[in-house]
């Protein structure tokens, strides 16, 4: 006898929680329950680089404790995996053969790091909190670390190594970040980056391993290095078999309309499984974020319960410290804009690169140095305002008056 509820959630992250918060809000009665192959509850993966590093202690990652699941009266089904997803008859199967039905099914499965074909516990990728334990381990007296790829995973990692390893960045591209920020913001970083002491190896690869006493790294330029750890840092791919196999629509992630809900009419998706428009482009993207899977678990849950809601589209938001220093990018930061504005300080190390539209609107920012005015540029982008101008750039704009000059 399967167990039925009104809605089911698959993933216990940003969406995930985002849709029981909402759910709740306008609906205190339905059945929820939450699926979740990690036996825990809630965590923050942005600041698990931090407790690798030995900053915060492991309870400071948690979002929420399991009471919170009890208080709002949701029932967890943590530690099993959902093994198929039958949409025709509203039902799953989970890993320990149990059956679940659901009148409305929420897919916010994430995603999973790519990894590397290398057979060796010193390689090591970090997505789940599995991964994060792992880690601490292996972070205890190294003297030479290696990361491979030059993104939100690598850097930060690195970053929180101890200061007197040696520190080797493998960049397959021309330049770090470069899905994060534009060439010209990069350029900057890197630079601050090197003065730090980071060693970056970039147009290259690892294309050799020898495991000793310290692992034996070949690149492709003909260099060798010798680390204690190597991370891989190479992206993510979104989980979308179980969706594939029930018959949802997918291209890169399950696509999603404007009410976050797929081809099929009771099954919705969010978070970094879930393919929808950019609200930039209009194009179909995953964003792979906090902000837009927290956007995407509301609009969902409100559609889910039968509230018309369309989303506008996602955005780029992505904010992080790396050997000590802010990096923001938010929304579109691209060359092929109208026009690009750039303010440079370097006594102060505040650089802002705002990217305008041919209205004058702003579309994008980078920030290097501190990064208190990110949420502001969202919010400027988000309501399609134009750019108030160079005291926006130096940090001079009283905000009040900012916002906003809408067209």
């Amino acid at each position: 006898m399967a167990e039925q509820y009104d809605f089911v959630i698959i993933g216990n992250s940003a969406a995930g929680l985002q849709a029981i918060r909402t759910l709740r809000k306008h609906d205190q009665l339905s059945t929820i329950a939450i699926i979740d192959r990690e036996d825990r509850p809630a965590y923050s993966r942005v600041l698990t680089p931090y407790y690798i590093g030995g900053h915060i202690l492991r309870e400071g990652l948690n979002i929420v404790d399991h009471s919170f699941y009890q208080e709002w009266g949701i029932t967890p089904v943590f530690g099993h995996s959902v093994v198929s997803i039958d949409p025709e008859k509203h039902s799953l199967q989970l890993s320990d053969g149990r059956k679940i039905s659901f009148k409305k099914l929420l897919i916010a499965t994430g995603a999973e790091a790519r990894t590397l074909p290398i057979a060796t516990q010193r390689a090591c990728v970090l997505r789940h909190m599995d991964d994060a334990e792992k880690l601490v381990d292996l972070f205890q007296n190294l003297k030479s670390v290696t990361a491979v790829g030059a993104g939100l995973v690598s850097l930060p990692l690195l970053s929180h190594a101890s200061d007197q390893a040696e520190k080797h960045l493998v960049v397959g591209s021309n330049r770090i970040f470069s899905r994060v920020v534009d060439a010209e913001t990069s350029a900057i970083l890197e630079d601050q980056l090197q003065a730090k002491g980071l060693n970056i190896h970039k147009q290259n690869d690892i294309t050799e391993m020898v495991e000793a006493e310290q692992l034996q790294l070949s690149l492709a330029s003909g260099k060798q290095l010798s680390s204690d750890l190597l991370i891989v840092g190479k992206g993510v791919n979104p989980n979308t078999h179980l969706a594939t196999e029930a018959g949802v629509e997918v291209a890169d992630g399950i696509l999603i309309n404007t009410n976050c809900r797929s081809n099929h009419p009771d099954v919705y998706a969010a978070g970094d499984a879930a393919e929808g428009l950019d609200f930039i482009t209009g194009e179909t993207t995953i964003q792979g974020n906090w902000m837009t899977a927290v956007e995407q678990g509301e609009n969902a849950a409100l559609n889910m319960m039968g509230i018309e809601c369309h989303y506008q589209g996602s955005l780029k938001n992505n904010i992080t410290e790396i050997f000590g220093i802010e990096v923001a990018a938010v929304g579109y930061c691209q060359d092929d804009v109208a026009e690009i504005i750039t303010s440079w300080n370097a006594a102060t190390g505040r650089f802002r690169r705002v990217f305008l539209d041919e209205k004058q609107r702003v579309v994008g920012a980078n920030m290097i140095g501190e990064t208190n005015d990110a949420g502001l540029y969202y919010q400027l982008i988000s309501t399609r305002s134009i750019f108030p101008g160079k005291q926006m750039l130096t940090g001079t704009a009283n905000y009040a008056q900012t916002l906003f000059r809408l067209e």
